[in-house]
């Protein structure tokens, strides 16, 4: 009677850690994200106070969090330590401070009307789309010589900095608030639109376009 051969225990799936996955460079990306939650807490302070020291803080903390932006790829890549788990923190950072933030930032200096709030979920909701779209094609895109995406899909997310830097302008000037923005307001069916927002609009259009492609650095 021959032995019964002993089954091999299955593996148990590996833990994952945050501690040993993380790099300097997820670091840098986390202070890209803090940089743009910073600044969303700074417009909704000068909602409740009027403060404008706290709008401008708000303003100027987005191009802090594109220099994160921009610092974490090149220190991945002085490290070599590019990983899945960096680039989603990419994304969902982006999304925060290049979406999310700026669109706080708008509505904090006047763009409160209906038709204004419509064109601000638009444009965070277009900034979400974008990086969902580059995270899935990304791959395919890749060119195979080179070894990364050679263009944009779309403008990238961090242009919209220069929306909050032409906001910044604005406040210097002390052209805020619902009556006071430039290109005035208008009241279609009872409610509020600044032409103004239709920037908003423009961006996240450009962001999800098809069709324009921009050369990758």
């Amino acid at each position: 009677m021959s032995a019964r051969k002993p089954t091999p225990r299955k593996r148990a799936p590996t833990h994952f850690s945050m501690i040993r996955e993380f790099t300097p460079a997820d670091l840098i990306t986390l202070c890209n994200s803090a940089s743009g939650t910073t600044s969303i807490f700074a417009s909704l302070k000068y909602v409740t106070t009027g403060n404008v020291l706290f709008l401008y803080s708000a303003i100027l903390l987005v191009p802090i969090a594109f220099f994160f932006d921009a610092m974490d790829g090149r220190i991945a890549r002085f490290f070599k330590t590019d990983s899945a788990l960096g680039r989603e923190l990419d994304s969902l950072s982006d999304i925060i401070s290049f979406g999310v933030a700026p669109a706080i930032v708008g509505f904090a200096v006047g763009l409160q009307g209906l038709f204004d709030v419509v064109f601000l979920l638009y444009f965070v909701n277009c900034g979400v789309s974008r990086l969902a779209r580059y995270n899935v094609t990304a791959e395919t895109n890749t060119d195979k010589t080179k070894g990364k995406v050679t263009f944009f899909e779309g403008t990238p997310i961090p242009t919209t900095c220069a929306i909050v830097l032409g906001l910044l302008y604005f406040v210097h000037n002390g052209q805020i608030g619902d009556d006071f923005l430039p290109l005035g307001k208008y009241i279609i069916f009872g409610w509020t639109f600044h032409p103004l927002s239709l920037v908003y609009a423009i961006s996240g259009t450009l962001m999800v376009s098809k069709t324009l492609r921009i050369p990758k650095p």
